[in-house]
C-alpha cells in the first residue's frame, strides 16, 4: 500500500473514531410562568454569602471564584428569548429578550451543576412568560378544552405551542444557534423542569384539576418531542413559605395538585416534585409575612428594625409572589432542581 493510501486510511480511521466518540447534546427543557423566567437581581445573590449553613454560604464562591464576577460555562447553552448564548447571568425575567439582562432565574444554578455533572454539552431551552395558568394558557391538548370563562377558545393552550414551536424552532436551527455544535453527534432531550403556579390560584376548577393538567403536560411534551424517557423535575410552589398552606387553602390546593404527581404510578423514578418554600430565607418570609402568616408578630408594635431593612435591601429585589426577588433563593432553588434532575437520571 503506497504512503499517501496509508494516511488517507489513517486519517478516516481517526475521524470516524473520533464521530464515535462524539456524544449528543444533552438538552433540558425548563418551562412556567414568571418564576421560571425569573425576577432576582444579580446584586441579590450576594445574600447567599451570609446564609447561617456554611455550606449554603459557601456556594457564593461557586458563583463568585474572585469574589466579582459571575461565573459562566462554555460546556451549557441556553436559549431564551432571542438570546442564544453560553450559561451566565441575566436570562432572568427583562424588558428585551432579545439582550441578557440584570435578573436570574432557576436557569443559572441549573445549568452550573448540569455541566459540573456531565461530559457532554448541555442546552437548555427556556420558556416562562409571566402570568400564565396551566389551566387556560399552557393547557396541553389531552386534557381537553373546555370552555372557559373570559377565554377565547383559541388562547386555550396558546402558551403550551408557543413552548412547544420555541423547543422545535431551536432544535432545528442548533448549527445556527450554536456554532460549535456537532450535527453527527446529534441531540437527546433528556429532561423538563416545571416551574409555575401563581395564576391557577384564583379559579376552583384551575386548582382542582392542577394535578390532572400537570400528568396530562408532561405525558403531551414526551409524546410531541418523542422522548418518552424525559425525566421530569416539578417546582412545588413556595410563596410566601411553608406555613402559607396554614392560612390559604388556595395555595395549599394547589400545591397538593403538584404534588400529586409523585403519587402516580407510572411516573416513580422518572418524574418527582420538589419543595421550594423550604429555599426561601426564613427571616425574610417572617418579616414579609408579619401579622398573616406570622401572625406572632404585629408590625405596628414591632416595626421593622434599621437592621432589617438593611437585610431587605441586600436580600430582596421584588415583590412577594416573585419570592422577593431573592437571589439567594433562586441559587438554591436551580441547585435543587439539578440534584434531583441528576437522581432521576441516574435511576434510569
Amino acid at each position: 500500500m503506497k504512503l499517501h493510501t496509508l494516511l488517507a486510511f489513517s486519517i478516516a480511521l481517526a475521524a470516524s473514531a473520533l464521530t464515535a466518540d462524539a456524544k449528543p447534546l444533552k438538552v433540558f427543557i425548563l418551562a412556567g410562568q414568571s418564576n421560571m423566567d425569573g425576577q432576582a437581581n444579580v446584586s441579590t445573590i450576594d445574600f447567599l454569602g451570609e446564609d447561617k449553613d456554611p455550606a449554603r454560604a459557601a456556594l457564593l464562591k461557586t458563583f463568585k471564584p474572585d469574589g466579582k464576577a459571575l461565573v459562566t460555562r462554555d460546556d451549557v447553552w441556553v436559549a431564551n428569548g432571542g438570546v442564544y448564548d453560553k450559561i451566565q447571568s441575566g436570562f432572568g425575567g427583562r424588558k428585551n429578550y432579545d439582550k441578557l439582562g440584570s435578573n436570574i432565574g432557576p436557569e443559572y444554578a441549573f445549568g452550573y451543576f448540569m455541566g459540573e455533572a456531565m461530559e457532554e454539552q448541555v442546552l437548555l431551552i427556556k420558556y416562562g412568560p409571566g402570568g400564565q395558568s396551566l389551566y387556560a394558557n399552557f393547557r396541553p391538548p389531552s386534557a381537553g378544552k373546555p370552555e372557559i370563562k373570559g377565554v377565547k377558545s383559541e388562547d386555550i393552550g396558546a402558551q403550551y405551542r408557543v413552548l412547544v414551536n420555541y423547543t422545535h424552532e431551536t432544535l432545528d436551527n442548533l448549527k445556527k444557534h450554536f456554532p460549535a455544535y456537532d450535527e453527527k453527534a446529534g441531540y437527546e432531550i433528556v429532561g423538563f423542569v416545571w416551574f409555575q403556579g401563581y395564576n391557577d390560584l384564583f379559579d376552583d376548577k384551575s386548582r382542582s384539576e392542577y394535578g390532572s393538567n400537570l400528568v396530562h403536560l408532561i405525558k403531551d411534551l414526551r409524546k410531541e418531542f418523542k422522548a418518552p424517557n424525559m425525566k421530569t423535575v416539578v417546582g412545588v410552589m413556595g410563596v410566601n413559605g411553608v406555613k402559607v398552606e396554614e392560612v390559604n387553602i388556595k395555595q395549599k390546593e394547589v400545591r397538593e395538585g403538584q404534588r400529586f404527581v409523585n403519587t402516580v404510578p407510572e411516573f416513580k423514578g422518572n418524574v418527582k416534585a420538589i419543595e421550594s418554600a423550604p429555599l426561601l430565607h426564613p427571616d425574610i418570609v417572617a418579616i414579609k409575612t408579619a401579622g398573616w402568616v406570622n401572625k406572632e408578630r404585629d408590625l405596628k408594635k414591632q416595626p421593622i428594625t434599621q437592621e432589617e431593612e438593611a437585610m431587605l435591601k441586600r436580600a430582596t429585589s421584588n415583590q412577594g409572589f416573585h419570592y422577593f426577588g431573592e437571589g439567594r433563593f433562586f441559587i438554591l432553588l436551580g441547585k435543587s432542581f439539578a440534584e434531583t434532575m441528576l437522581e432521576l437520571m441516574k435511576s434510569e
